[in-house]
């Protein structure tokens, strides 16, 4: 069992994840990496995890909120196949790439929802990359922007306890 007990959790969970590459070491910092590691990304759901609600890929480090059905035990097989599929398939000679852990926190409201969700979008800018959320092509941050459809993702997935 994990130490942080999330295998425990076997009730529907939506998830605010970071993962780190080990020593912050920028290795998707390419758009053809950029763009392998999305698309990486996509290929995981719904087989490993149930709905994707935002992410953001930066060079050292990604986030993402991501709800799991069957909770933290499925949280960790995903991140598990996430982890270890993208280093085989971008990095195939490198071994490990990733910390050995990743950070997890149960969303609980809308309120906490947002101000992730902000986060997640907000962090290419806080790193200087872009001046504005939207640019940064490796994020959801232009489909929450324009595209209506996460309303029906929050009637589908209730956030609200």
């Amino acid at each position: 069992m994990g130490k942080r007990n999330r295998t425990q959790n076997t009730l529907p969970t939506l998830y605010f994840v970071t993962t780190s590459i080990i020593k912050w070491e920028a290795l998707f910092s390419t758009p053809v990496i950029l763009d392998a590691l999305e698309d990486q990304l996509f290929s995981m759901f719904p087989s490993y995890a149930d709905v994707l609600f935002a992410y953001v890929l930066m060079p050292s480090h990604v986030h993402f909120l991501v709800g799991c059905k069957q909770g933290g035990q499925q949280l960790s097989k995903f991140m598990g196949s996430f982890k270890s599929l993208t280093a085989r398939k971008l990095f195939p000679n490198r071994g490990s790439i990733w910390m050995h852990r990743f950070d997890d926190l149960v969303i609980v409201s809308q309120k906490q929802f947002g101000i992730k969700l902000n986060y997640i979008h907000e962090n290419p800018v806080r790193k200087e990359l872009v001046t504005n959320a939207v640019e940064w092509k490796w994020s959801s941050a232009k489909f929450w922007l324009f595209d209506e459809t996460h309303e029906t993702l929050r009637k589908i997935w209730s956030i609200e306890k």
